[in-house]
């Protein structure tokens, strides 16, 4: 339960600080594609008798540089190349299972008590403090690149690494949030705590400081009620989550600002 909570603290932490970049971009889709493909590196991982955890990063990135090639080099649309990488991850897993591997779909899909190790908790540890410094450094040409393109372009930011590298940041996030919030869950927890914060926020900082607020007290607490409700905790969390947003949604056409 302490190694849950802790993992919750820090998926509460990455994942909605990276989504205040990333839901901006009309990338949100992001993360389903990531998880599926962490998804593929876990069944994948116990077919071959590996570990998952490092599989779930090199997947991921992958996966993440697949999608922007995609979008670049052939220049379709963003949706279609993250279905086309969620449906190849996707189907991998579903490979790997019928060849034989060995994997809890339960707490895969919807997150574990269980699931959380010390090697997860320092991988989640360490990505979280590396995208919270990544993200400090570079905070201005950051939030250029959020609001504008063309302004971002003018002031002589390269869009396209700032692009891969938060696209990188998230799939990352996704991966080391994947054992809490499970697969099909995990997207939730970087996107409601955003679009909760967008209601109440009146500055950038501001915006990112409360959804990453929501999102540890939505992680938190969603652990602690899956214990006594006998509850998946990326259900539960979603359900705290999606209780959050409602009250700011509330507060919002009451007038209120922060």
């Amino acid at each position: 339960m302490l190694m849950a909570l802790a993992a919750a603290a820090v998926s509460g932490f990455l994942l909605p600080l990276v989504g205040g970049f990333i839901v901006p971009r009309r990338l949100s889709l992001l993360g389903d594609s990531s998880s599926h493909f962490a998804f593929a590196a876990i069944a994948v991982g116990a077919l071959l008798g590996v570990s998952g955890v490092f599989l779930a990063y090199v997947f991921v990135i992958v996966g993440v540089f697949v999608v922007l090639r995609l979008v670049r080099v052939l220049g379709v649309s963003g949706d279609q190349a993250l279905a086309v990488v969620l449906a190849f991850g996707a189907a991998l897993a579903s490979l790997a299972i019928s060849r034989g591997a060995r994997v809890s779909l339960g707490s895969v899909l919807f997150g574990s008590l269980l699931a959380v190790d010390v090697v997860d908790l320092s991988a989640g540890a360490l990505v979280a403090v590396s995208a919270a410094v990544f993200i400090a450094r570079n905070f201005g040409s950051l939030l250029l690149y959020t609001l504008s393109d063309e302004l971002a372009r003018a002031r002589g930011v390269d869009t396209r690494l700032y692009e891969f590298l938060l696209a990188v940041v998230a799939g990352l996030a996704v991966a080391v949030s994947v054992r809490v919030a499970g697969v099909l869950l995990v997207t939730a927890v970087m996107v409601v705590p955003v679009m909760a914060a967008s209601l109440l926020s009146t500055s950038f900082r501001r915006f990112l400081g409360l959804a990453v607020l929501f999102g540890e007290l939505g992680l938190f607490l969603g652990v602690l009620l899956s214990f006594p409700l006998n509850m998946a905790p990326g259900a539960s969390s979603v359900f705290v989550l999606l209780g959050i947003l409602g009250v700011s949604a509330a507060l919002h056409r009451a007038g209120l600002r922060i």
